[in-house]
């Protein structure tokens, strides 16, 4: 399986139906935000859309994210992965925010490693997720921001290593 990346600004081609026990899920999930989008005219029935994609040979998710900008910040909207089973809602991954969900090459477990990532080019992140057999646990994590004065971003990074955050600060990445 190739990497397939999901943008928070994209719209699928091809949306899959989603199954009731989502929508239900989902209308709980955004209650807070919801009365902002129900005035720009989203129903909680249209105000997602809905991908299948492949995690290994003989599993498929479903990955869901917002079809209003009402639900996202500046810099991504919330998405969810879910088994895919019909009539099901098996929930195995979720962001609050991401700019950008990309489901990797490489593989824990049987299953495609998971990266969140947003921000600008002036300070970002970026979050690395694994899967443990049953729902998919944050292996690293950065944030950085822009420094003028070393003309690169300072990034702070923290990895489980061995069961134990290792952090590391003031890393310059060059993008």
């Amino acid at each position: 399986m190739a990497a397939d990346n999901i943008r928070a600004d994209q719209t699928f081609d091809q949306p899959v139906i989603m199954p009731a026990p989502v929508i239900t899920y989902l209308a709980q999930e955004i209650s807070s935000a919801y009365p902002e989008c129900k005035q720009e005219g989203a129903t909680i029935n249209k105000a997602f859309q809905a991908k299948t994609v492949a995690l290994n040979s003989s599993v498929k998710a479903l990955v869901v994210k917002p079809r209003y900008s009402c639900f996202c910040s500046d810099d991504g909207c919330p998405m969810w992965v879910f088994a895919a089973a019909p009539n099901q809602a098996k929930l195995i991954f979720e962001s609050p925010m991401a700019g950008l969900l990309t489901f990797s090459d490489k593989k824990s477990k049987g299953y495609p490693d998971i990266k969140v990532s947003g921000g600008l080019i002036t300070h970002g992140y970026e979050v690395g997720y694994v899967w443990d057999g049953a729902e998919y646990q944050e292996s690293y994590n950065q944030v950085w921001v822009w420094n003028p004065e070393r003309q690169c971003n300072e990034a702070e990074i923290e990895e489980l290593q061995s069961g134990k955050w290792i952090k590391t600060s003031n890393i310059c990445l060059k993008f």
